[in-house]
């Protein structure tokens, strides 16, 4: 009943003064708005992070490739002139050996003139298996995608990316129609969804896909290195086993991982993770230089309350209030304070980074949306901090107040 009467006596002492009440406010909304908009609009690049990676993939692809260089014991770097190269064999040794791993493929990609009557592109064709589309999350939308039959049989027949489909057949249907791949002929079978120029994804909808069997006869011959490896973990938890799993088949493979690099999705979700925490932080704490500001301001605004209202703080012991009750009356009244000005900021800070995301999204970042995302975490976190910057600020006036003699407070002007 206390607690109640003293948020109704608070909310009238600040609805006499409106307009005092707002300007005393305002630090604090500031304060909070500035913190909710940056720990929202820096916890979008994470979100971001896992969309574009969900494109390409999903969380749990690891690539095996060559390493071009090796790194010596004394820090330097030298050309990896080692003779074993990731090979087609290893591809099945790979899904035979580690368990973590539910599916990979081998791709190959070089730069092709590809060429239609009269329309010609300089584009990236690339020698893949028929679990490349599982592995990238990347299917076919028209036609169909070759198959182990293909493989075997090495047969001239390729899967078009949207944009290749929109440039040389100007979208007319091209299933069963001939494309020239450098010098060869190759007759199209399906066509892949478009995927955007996304940042994971930036130049996919303008390859050209044709079995990796045919692609080694055709184009790559004898020659090695061309070869990459790319799996799925089992799960996102498995992710470092798989890894792990991936570095043990290699040795068994080639002698040794080292001359191998592994790259996992994870591992950029991870460092973004960590960058943008840091970064969040940072500025967070820069935004909360504002609260500190706007507790002075409630604590300034609280004493001059003191002294206006001194001769009701008398009246009010001269008939029984004790020293808590008037303590407690002007630190609820600075709580309440307090709360409003942090309320009204949460959901500016939301606004805030609502249009911060499209703007980054419209003018910074291309073919791609900044999630936003408005942690309710960060926004309880804000509410919190206010209530206690009220109590904090509020402690020093509302002590003056409970410590005012009835009788001097009676005889105050």
């Amino acid at each position: 009943m206390q607690i109640t009467q003293g948020v109704s006596v608070g909310l009238a002492a600040l609805s006499r003064n409106k307009l005092r009440s707002v300007l005393t406010t305002l630090g604090i909304i500031i304060g909070i708005a500035a913190v909710v908009a940056v720990v929202s609009v820096g916890g979008g690049a994470e979100h971001l992070v896992l969309l574009e990676m969900e494109r390409a993939g999903g969380a749990g692809m690891i690539v095996c490739f060559r390493k071009q260089h090796i790194r010596r014991d004394d820090g330097s770097y030298i050309e990896n002139k080692h003779p074993e190269y990731i090979e087609y064999n290893d591809l099945a040794f790979v899904l035979e050996t580690c368990p973590s791993i539910k599916v990979a493929t081998a791709q190959a990609g070089m730069d092709l003139r590809v060429s239609h009557r009269y329309n010609n592109r300089s584009l990236q064709v690339h020698g893949v298996t028929p679990s490349f589309q599982e592995v990238n999350n990347w299917y076919a939308e028209k036609g169909r995608f070759f198959n182990e039959n293909d493989m075997e049989l090495r047969d001239p027949i390729c899967v078009i990316g949207s944009e290749v489909h929109k440039e040389l057949f100007d979208m007319a249907d091209p299933i069963g129609k001939e494309l020239r791949i450098g010098s060869g002929r190759f007759t199209v079978i399906g066509v892949m969804e478009a995927k955007g120029n996304n940042m994971a994804t930036e130049g996919w909808d303008n390859r050209v896909i044709i079995p990796y069997t045919t692609m080694k006869i055709r184009f790559i011959g004898t020659r090695k290195g061309w070869m990459v490896l790319f799996a799925q973990a089992d799960s996102y938890d498995k992710v470092e086993q798989a890894v792990a799993e991936l570095k043990v088949a290699m040795r068994q493979q080639h002698g040794d991982e080292k001359y191998f690099d592994f790259f996992s999705a994870k591992q950029v979700i991870e460092r973004v993770g960590n960058v943008s925490r840091i970064i969040q932080v940072l500025l967070g704490a820069v935004a909360s230089i504002a609260l500190f500001v706007g507790g002075i301001g409630i604590m300034n605004i609280m004493l001059v309350s003191v002294t206006e209202r001194t001769r009701e703080i008398g009246l009010r012991k001269s008939i029984g209030a004790r020293r808590t009750d008037i303590l407690i009356q002007f630190l609820i009244e600075a709580v309440v304070l307090s709360v409003c000005g942090g309320l009204i900021g949460i959901f500016i800070g939301s606004g805030l980074a609502t249009g911060s995301g499209w703007v980054i999204s419209k003018f910074m970042i291309k073919d791609a949306t900044w999630p936003a995302v408005v942690s309710v975490q960060a926004a309880a976190i804000a509410f919190g901090v206010s209530a206690f910057i009220g109590v904090f600020f509020g402690i020093y006036p509302a002590n003056k107040a409970a410590g005012l003699m009835p009788t001097e407070a009676l005889r105050h002007d």
